[in-house]
């Protein structure tokens, strides 16, 4: 035995040699090394029991009979173990590998998809990309993309060893993804553990030029452990993955990301009239008109246009097209093969997210009207007053920017899209389809989430069809009237946002809805709360902007629950006393643009302004003042200042100036980001003095900061007003910027309206004129002042006396300044302000044409900037 195993040893080495070339051993090789493996565990069987046998006294020793049959067993071990060393000669121990280079994949025509082909063609032939990752939303086309790309620009690589296309889905298992690399490869995996598999591919692999294709990823794969090498810089070897979560590409190190958008107009109309077929598209043109609707509203992805084609081959009158319009727009699950070849793939992406919450405020989003463009912050306070986002956190901008991180997670996941802006997000119609179904219990309770959003309603459905009711959203319709009273016990989430002809809610229509967590009634006609409305003692989020109501009720104040209040833009007068401060769990309440008769003192007539100091839960307020009492007041309530965003500050006779940002009226301020001054008959100087920008510690205590400091929580200087980033002066007829020096930092947008006394943007102070006399920062003869160094957007509007930017001493310098807004300047006869970074100027054409250049080579470069005004 110890002769027939260093045989073995001799003919392992050789194998190991040829493998590290990329070979792999004969079956006969493979066959011998099993059998001296079996010889050799038998054989040590013997030995062991012959060795026990000797440590037995004599009294126990085996019989004859027993020690017969053992050496018998001998006898045959030894002769196979002959018969093997015989036959462990051999010609060969390994033979090249036989691969198949390239498979075909069965494939449908790609519409409208040239262009990314060629980008991935060009990634693949990059030699500083290795990974390519490939990213969309669930029936977007990116499987069919891939095996184009199989197909057509694979099989005709020379340069490529082998092409290996693997669909990796939900549930991959490392074992059969390394089955079918080595299949494609010709190794052979028998008696052989993963990670023996691994190190075989990776030898392999590492000799040839090879594309793997991975198709449907859910989540990173750990090519070490697959035995994957991953290809390095300048390297022919690529991998090429499709997922539908951005997030698995940057897990896996993708160097080149391709987002797989939907399709524009064109091909979608070329895809969708593929299916359906010519003989139908040509039957009438008010079938062509309502087949055209009809494949809007799949949104440009390919699986949903190819299903709803090929359920509308087959109809022949324009009542049955009308008929598929309204069921994709308010049950689309009832259209053939929607459930299964849309809703239920699109379903895969939802069960997948990692949490309820992510789940439930996906939900949410589709309550909203389709293709609406969704302010961020308005579903995130929805889902806070719902309670979907926890608080574990206690800053208000804390807990927004846990859904911040939410929405994120569902753009990653390709089930949320970019709105109009940052700030804003979409959903798509297929994957609101997708929602809704899931909502009403894949279709079998279809009134539970009662969605008529944008529907153009002009009566809301009946009461009875509200009884089963979670959530209702009838938002952006044309209700009149709500006349009923309809029992919803259930009910958690009520919208009616956007019917701006709605101005009359019966008495007693909130009285059976006890469960009732947010409601909406932004932007309608409603001039007050119907009777009743104490018996939502679960009410969390109310929303009331932008409606006409005057006076508060004073049942108000018996929704103890909630934290979200929202008055903002309304011609609110009158608010009982009592009522604000009954609402001792309000987190929010926004009141800008609406009540400001805050009595501070002796002043004022109307709410003690304690009330407001008597919420000690407020994280976030938007306030109108309209008294200096008021205003210093609020400077001094370390809570309500901390919390304050927006202020208003309106029709306050006894203000005459007003200064930015170094007066110790802000010090408290720190989440301020915008200031409002509206219709101050007597303000004269608004003040630009950022000489002390800095604050010791936020006004704390100084006692309280010493402990903090010594303990590294704070920074001993703190600066004032690090978030303003908004001001508007309007109606100030009297007013003048007055600039001292230094800056307002992060200020973005300057809106000045209906200031007619205004005839300079800034207007030096005495001192900074005698600086500029005697030299200061100079450039060609004029001082250069930077009031605003991160200032965006600058809007002046209806300033009839406004004739330059700055005196002829100075001139303004703007770094950041990208849109310029003038209206209704007719003294205005010149430009002239340092801009670099300005890309639109926006003013009527008539005025534009009226303005003074001093060269022709000034003009022309502000020319390109213009964009007219109607």
């Amino acid at each position: 035995m110890n002769e027939l195993k260093s045989k073995r040893d001799d003919v392992k080495r050789m194998v190991d040699s040829a493998e590290r070339q990329g070979m792999e051993a004969t079956s006969q090789v493979m066959w011998w090394l099993e059998c001296v493996a079996a010889l050799e565990v038998a054989a040590a069987r013997i030995v062991d029991e012959y060795q026990a046998r000797l440590q037995l006294p004599p009294d126990r020793a085996p019989g004859m009979k027993a020690t017969y049959h053992l050496s018998k067993k001998a006898d045959e071990t030894l002769a196979e173990a002959t018969s093997l060393k015989e036959k462990g000669d051999f010609h060969k121990v390994a033979d090249e590998l036989v691969q198949v280079r390239f498979e075909e994949m069965p494939s449908a025509p790609v519409v409208g998809r040239d262009a990314l082909l060629q980008e991935l063609h060009a990634c693949v032939r990059d030699g500083d990309v290795g990974i390519v990752g490939i990213y969309g939303m669930a029936g977007v086309g990116k499987t069919a993309l891939l095996n184009k790309f199989n197909n057509e620009f694979l099989v005709n690589s020379p340069d490529i060893n082998v092409a290996i296309y693997i669909e990796v889905g939900k549930e991959y298992n490392l074992d059969d993804i390394q089955r079918i690399v080595g299949d494609r490869l010709g190794v052979s995996w028998e008696n052989r553990t993963p990670k023996e598999r691994a190190g075989v591919l990776y030898r392999v692999l590492s000799k040839m030029n090879f594309v793997l294709l991975l198709d449907d990823v859910w989540e990173p794969l750990n090519f070490r452990m697959l035995g994957i090498p991953v290809p390095k810089q300048n390297s022919v070897s690529k991998i090429v993955l499709t997922t539908r979560i951005e997030d698995v590409c940057d897990r896996m190190d993708v160097r080149r990301k391709l987002k797989m958008e939907c399709l524009p107009w064109a091909p979608s109309w070329e895809l969708f009239h593929d299916k359906v077929g010519e003989h139908i598209m040509s039957a009438t043109p008010e079938i062509r008109q309502q087949a055209q609707a009809l494949a809007m509203k799949c949104g440009g992805l390919p699986l949903a246009l190819i299903t709803v084609g090929r359920a509308m081959a087959s109809k022949r009158t324009a009542k049955e097209w009308n008929h598929a319009i309204t069921v994709l727009k308010i049950a689309p699950w009832q259209l053939l093969g929607m459930e299964m070849d849309v809703l239920v793939p699109l379903k895969d992406s939802y069960d997948n997210l990692p949490s309820d919450k992510l789940r439930l405020c996906l939900l949410y989003c589709s309550l909203f009207p389709e293709e609406f463009s969704i302010s961020k912050d308005w579903i995130i306070g929805y889902c806070i007053g719902e309670g979907f986002i926890d608080e574990l956190y206690t800053e208000m901008d804390e807990i927004y920017n846990k859904g911040h991180d939410l929405l994120g997670d569902l753009k990653i996941a390709s089930l949320l899209e970019k709105g109009d802006d940052e700030d804003h997000i979409r959903m798509h119609p297929m994957v609101r389809a997708m929602a809704l179904w899931i909502a009403s219990e894949f279709g079998q309770k279809e009134t539970k989430w009662l969605v008529r959003a944008g529907v153009m309603l002009k009566e809301a459905p009946g009461a009875e069809k509200w009884s089963d009711a979670e959530r209702i959203s009838f938002m952006r319709n044309n209700i009149l009237e709500l006349y009923e009273k309809p029992n919803c016990p259930l009910l958690k989430t009520l919208m009616l946002q956007g019917n701006p002809a709605l101005d009359k809610i019966c008495d007693g229509f909130f009285q059976y809805m006890p469960s009732l967590r947010v409601l909406d009634l932004s932007h309608t006609s409603i001039s007050e709360l119907p009777s009743g409305f104490s018996s939502l003692v679960e009410l969390q989020y109310l929303d009331l902007y932008n409606t006409n109501i005057r006076a508060l009720p004073r049942e108000l104040g018996s929704l103890v629950t909630l934290r979200f209040l929202l008055l903002s833009h309304m011609p609110l007068e009158m608010i009982p006393s009592g009522v604000i401060c009954s609402l001792t769990r309000l987190q929010v309440l926004y009141m800008d643009l609406s009540y400001g008769d805050w009595k501070v003192g002796e002043s004022g007539n109307g709410v003690d302004f304690q009330e407001l100091e008597s919420l000690r839960r407020l994280k976030a307020l938007d306030i109108t003042l309209q008294s200096l009492d008021a205003l210093e007041r609020l400077s001094r309530s370390f809570r309500l200042a901390g919390s304050t965003r927006y202020i208003l500050i309106k029709t306050c006779s006894s203000l005459t100036k007003i200064e930015l940002p170094g007066s110790n009226l802000w010090k408290n301020m720190t989440g301020l980001k915008r200031v409002w001054i509206a219709s101050c008959s007597n303000l004269e100087e608004v003040i630009i003095d950022g000489s002390q920008e800095t604050v010791r510690g936020n006004a704390l205590p100084h006692a309280i900061l010493q402990v903090q400091a010594r303990a590294g929580l704070v920074d001993d200087e703190q600066p004032i007003l690090p978030n303003l980033h908004d001001v508007i002066l309007q109606g100030l007829h009297k007013v003048k910027i007055i600039y001292k020096g230094g800056c307002v930092q992060n200020l973005s947008s300057l809106f000045i309206w209906y200031c007619h006394g205004l005839e300079e943007l800034i207007t030096l102070s005495g001192e900074e004129q005698e600086t500029t006399a005697s030299g200061g920062e100079q450039a060609a003869g004029f001082k250069i002042i930077t009031p605003f160094p991160n200032l965006k957007d600058l809007y002046l509007h209806g300033l009839a006396k406004f004739r330059r930017m700055s005196s002829s001493t100075c001139t303004l310098r703007f770094p950041s300044l990208e849109s310029l807004k003038i209206v209704e300047c007719p003294n205005l006869k010149q430009l002239k302000l340092s801009a670099g970074g300005l890309n639109v100027v926006q003013c009527t054409r008539e005025w534009w044409d009226g303005l003074e250049w001093d060269d022709e080579e000034v003009k022309a470069s502000y020319e390109p900037l213009f964009r007219p005004m109607h």
